[in-house]
């Protein structure tokens, strides 16, 4: 949960103004999805079980058609789902730190547009994906607008402290919408090797700065020969173009 007050409110104060007031029993009256769900507490619960990831969903698409301009409207729903989806909104943050000085005011101003316009009809699977893939398409647009023909314009990412540029985008399937950085968490979290994903990015990132004899020297910082680089980024490249269409279908 945010523990700065000033991002989107006090957490303590909104959770005791939920349970004082009973509203997560009155959401419950309206929404099924969160029948048993009567205080803060039991909600948390389901949040942070093991294994809940489906459970969670259902929570947070019943908590989301609430928020919604074409749902409930309600704020106090919108604002739990800000504290809920906090996590979502500090990972953006670092990767995207370097593109604004207010960037977690943006991040968050985005992210409550998203939840109020968000298609819940039309997408009521993966949401906290959707509205992360949706955010931060959001804000790049606004911060740093991509451009394939201006390579030097593209999404940048914070990696340990270091800004480094990502895998051009049209590496993988060309879409002009795909989130690499999002993708590419996904792949290693999905059994891609995530020494040759790291392997991949500091190569590319060493052909963006034109350097010479770039992936020369990005084998010899990793002991390899460059041989076994271009063999490994290939197998790497090809793993991320089969398993791109499972990530797309995923945040679908």
């Amino acid at each position: 949960m945010f523990h700065d007050p000033t991002i989107v409110g006090s957490w303590p104060a909104l959770a005791a103004r939920l349970d004082d007031d009973a509203v997560l029993a009155r959401w419950a009256a309206a929404e099924p999805d969160l029948t048993g769900l009567t205080t803060v507490t039991e909600l948390l619960a389901v949040w942070s079980e093991d294994g809940g990831d489906d459970r969670t969903n259902v929570v947070l698409a019943a908590l989301v058609r609430l928020a919604a301009v074409d749902g409930g409207r309600d704020d106090d729903a919108l604002l739990l789902i800000l504290h809920l989806l906090s996590g979502l909104v500090w990972t953006m943050v670092a990767q995207l730190r370097d593109l604004s000085s207010d960037i977690v005011t943006v991040v968050v101003g985005e992210l409550a547009c998203q939840v109020r316009r968000y298609p819940w009809r039309r997408r009521p699977r993966a949401v906290a994906a959707n509205l992360r893939a949706e955010t931060r398409r959001a804000v790049l647009a606004e911060l740093r607008p991509r451009s394939r023909r201006h390579p030097d314009r593209g999404e940048f990412l914070a990696v340990d402290g270091d800004v480094t540029r990502l895998v051009q985008a049209t590496a993988y399937d060309e879409r002009e919408d795909l989130d690499v950085a999002d993708l590419l968490q996904w792949a290693v979290r999905s059994g891609v090797d995530s020494a040759d994903v790291a392997l991949l990015v500091a190569t590319e990132c060493r052909r963006d700065l034109r350097e010479c004899r770039a992936d020369q020297h990005v084998a010899a910082a990793h002991g390899i020969t460059t041989r076994t680089l271009y063999r490994r980024r290939h197998r790497t490249l090809t793993a991320l173009r089969n398993i791109a269409p499972q990530y797309l279908a995923a945040v679908a």
